[in-house]
């Protein structure tokens, strides 16, 4: 469908300009007529008619095995260097330590990502409690592959609060 449409306008006393090209020997019928063009942004429905056309479909690679394996002990002293930056000076208060634990899980995830396992999707979780004589037991679930799945973790303790990180690296076929 072309979303072009053209308006015509007479009689507009323009300053004539010096061309590059002789316009009357080309259009001596229309002299003194200038024209506009206007043009209009596609529908939704062009759009999706464009990207049903131009889809590229690729072939499945195949790969069982990872070629750079998640190595848990690459990853821990990034954590434990994170949680040390961020938690060093700071008293336990929930909704600082919401914030808190949301910043340091980008920040860990970044700077596990910048050392290239390739295909593992990282997954990290924080968690940051107030110190008060107590016990605490943590655990989580999910499918593993044993063979090219794995994790790391590490834990932080300053006056006030605990922190708990832990990375799962989940290999992605």
């Amino acid at each position: 469908m072309n979303r072009r449409a053209t308006l015509q306008v007479e009689n507009i006393n323009m300053p004539q300009r010096s061309s590059f090209f002789d316009l009357s020997a080309r259009h001596p019928h229309e002299m003194g007529k200038s024209f506009l063009a206007l043009g209009c942004a596609p529908s939704d429905h062009d759009i999706e008619e464009y990207k049903a056309k131009h889809t590229v479909e690729y072939e499945n690679t195949y790969c069982m095995e990872p070629k750079n394996r998640f190595v848990a002990g690459r990853v821990e002293p990034i954590m434990k260097e994170v949680l040390e930056k961020h938690l060093e000076k700071v008293s336990y208060e929930p909704t600082l330590c919401s914030d808190l634990s949301k910043t340091i899980v980008s920040e860990i995830k970044l700077q596990v990502k910048e050392l290239d396992f390739e295909r593992y999707k990282i997954i990290c979780l924080v968690d940051i409690g107030e110190k008060r004589d107590q016990d605490i037991h943590m655990g989580s679930r999910c499918l593993w592959d044993d063979q090219r799945d794995t994790f790391a973790s590490t834990t932080y303790e300053n006056h006030s609060l605990f922190a708990a990180a832990i990375v799962f690296a989940v290999y992605f076929e």
